[in-house]
């Protein structure tokens, strides 16, 4: 297998692109050719295990993409300091411009400073590693928001693109679970948990604006009735269903039987959603309907007329429309406006 090995990488030939020109090529015998499956293997069998003066270097590490974790200043300080030494005596370089520290605690934040061949290493207070955002406080409300972001941009994506206001609701679910949940599904156990309520209502919402563009219906409108006519659940709550099946894929070791891991703990205090209970009681004073309209002008009529957003129109005030029975007037027919007053209209 080495003699393989060697024969495949002792003849490689460089080049290098910019743009649509390359450059003459050239050999060399240092590093690993991009792209290649075996690269990345390889290069983790090279620095596998690196231990100086006795010590093991504590360490994560994807490809060449590399996390060092301590418990104490001291004890990192001594990691990068061997780390050094170790690249400098295996041909390998650090860059310093990338390479930040991190400090996790609670209350007070630690004074700390960390050197790496002389230069001053830049401390932060939150960090992307393989695509989560992590913070000093172990709050991943702010992973949540990039990938509220990310969700919303898809949604824009799918329906510039798709026909989705002429499809059936089931189809058009199935879209966004296909397409977009997947964004909220990675590392779900991780910081599902961890994630302050304003996150958590900026994830729901992502998937109520979704819901409401189909229906034809602003984006203001009433969430609980929004889930109640499309008989679907908040997302945060559909991503906690999910969580059962997903604990699937995780093997621990005989040492934990019998103790329940905390972070997964933390992520099944999920109060189950009714919408019916939710949703103002005047609904149901609107009209009744089995299945929505296929045609998105029937659709869009209907729930304006369910959601009660005709008030504005038929109200005689300007600014917010408190809608109680007492502040708002119909032009009409000029007796007070209670809700969904067009079905009781005299006029």
């Amino acid at each position: 297998m080495c003699a393989l090995l060697h024969f495949i990488y002792r003849k490689l030939v460089f080049v290098i692109k910019s743009g649509i020109q390359f450059t003459e090529s050239y050999m060399s015998v240092i590093g690993l050719p991009q792209g290649d499956p075996l690269s990345a293997v390889l290069f983790c069998l090279f620095v596998y295990g690196p231990i100086i003066n006795g010590i093991c270097v504590a360490y994560i590490m994807y490809a060449d993409d590399l996390a060092i974790v301590c418990e104490s200043v001291e004890e990192l300080q001594g990691a990068i300091d061997n780390l050094s030494e170790y690249c400098v005596k295996n041909g390998l370089k650090i860059n310093a411009d990338k390479t930040k520290c991190m400090a996790f605690f609670k209350g007070r934040p630690p004074q700390c400073s960390f050197m790496l061949d002389g230069r001053s290493l830049e401390v932060v207070n939150e960090f992307v590693y393989l695509g989560f955002t992590f913070t000093t406080q172990l709050s991943f409300s702010k992973h949540l928001q990039s990938i509220v972001t990310k969700a919303n941009s898809r949604c824009g994506i799918l329906a510039t693109r798709l026909p989705l206001n002429d499809l059936p609701l089931d189809l058009v679910l199935k879209i966004f679970h296909c397409y977009v949940t997947p964004l909220y599904r990675v590392g779900l156990q991780l910081w599902l948990g961890s994630c302050s309520d304003s996150a958590i209502k900026s994830a729901n919402s992502s998937f109520t604006k979704y819901l409401k563009r189909y229906l034809g219906v602003p984006f203001h409108s009433n969430n609980a009735i929004t889930h109640y006519v499309t008989n679907t659940t908040p997302l945060i709550n559909q991503l906690h269903d999910f969580l059962g099946s997903g604990l699937g894929a995780y093997g621990f070791p005989s040492c934990l039987d019998g103790y329940q891991v905390s972070f997964l703990a933390a992520t099944k205090n999920c109060d189950p959603y009714e919408p019916t209970q939710l949703v103002p009681s005047s609904f149901w004073l609107s009209r009744m309907f089995n299945t929505l309209p296929t045609r998105f002008c029937n659709r869009k009529k209907l729930m304006y007329e369910i959601f009660d957003l005709e008030h504005e129109i038929y109200c005689t005030r300007e600014d917010f429309h408190v809608n109680n029975g007492h502040d708002c007037q119909c032009r009409v027919c000029g007796q007070v406006m209670s809700f969904y007053h067009k079905n009781f209209c005299t006029l």
